[in-house]
């Protein structure tokens, strides 16, 4: 069953926010952003919300959010055994591993919003497939319906024909891992305040899709392979992720907002 309509209403209803969906700091392994590098990033692109979605790790969206700046939705990029799932609204890592069932039932215990990132690309070996994607679909909140990072068009296409098929909300994600570059994808949706209302304000958003500049893939290419070469991360992580994680729930940041 599809999540019931939560209207927008009142002051949040007359201002919208530049927001970019899925984007990474360096606490992913194929990242060199730190969060500082991303909220200055964030504002000199003029974006007013990012949800941060490193891979399996939340410490660099707790981290961004305590800069202040930008508005930060904690996200978390899981692996799970069937592909990539997108938690928002998350005050606890999801460990990866688990099936797209599982990972979906972690998510939402945490009041979170379960997306499925890009869905259909072929060139991504964690993508969900159409068979992960189907049995995911009780649990979505919304679809990727543009990567910033895709080369083959008819992979997005092939994302919109399902959102509209099957009546989920789509988005559209920048995928960003490199600083100085942002905002390639963004969504213009309505203020909101919690996971409810940006389940509904996604659902009115202006969604700008785009691609990712030749020379933003060129330089990511190069630094995959030296990390392949070097089999270590890009760039090394800023502190401990379990101690920060740990820092921000006891100072009262990880409390989560309940979905409904």
């Amino acid at each position: 069953m599809a999540p019931p309509q939560h209207p927008v209403t009142g002051n949040n209803a007359m201002a919208r926010l530049k927001t970019v969906i899925h984007v990474h700091t360096h606490y992913s392994y194929d990242s060199d952003r730190s969060p500082e590098d991303l909220v200055h990033d964030a504002r000199c692109a003029g974006v007013d919300c990012a949800a941060v979605t490193d891979h399996d790790e939340i410490a660099g969206a707790l981290v961004a959010r305590e800069l202040g700046g930008v508005q930060i939705i904690v996200g978390e990029e899981i692996t799970s055994a069937d592909g990539h799932i997108i938690g928002l609204f998350l005050h606890e890592r999801v460990p990866p591993g688990l099936s797209a069932e599982e990972t979906a039932h972690r998510i939402r215990d945490q009041g979170g919003l379960v997306l499925a990132p890009h869905p259909f690309t072929i060139l991504c070996d964690h993508s969900l497939g159409p068979r992960a994607l189907a049995r995911l679909r009780p649990w979505l909140d919304a679809v990727e319906v543009c990567n910033a990072q895709d080369f083959l068009p008819w992979e997005n296409t092939r994302a919109r024909r399902f959102a509209a098929e099957h009546q989920v909300t789509p988005y559209v994600g920048d995928d960003s891992h490199m600083r100085g570059y942002l905002a390639a994808c963004y969504q213009m949706v309505p203020a909101f305040d919690g996971p409810v209302e940006f389940r509904a304000a996604l659902r009115q958003a202006v969604l700008v899709s785009g691609r990712q500049p030749l020379g933003y893939f060129a330089t990511m290419a190069v630094r995959q392979a030296w990390r392949r070469i070097a089999r270590r991360p890009l760039r090394d992580r800023g502190g401990s992720a379990p101690a920060i994680r740990a820092r921000a729930i006891t100072d009262g940041k990880g409390s989560p907002a309940q979905a409904d």
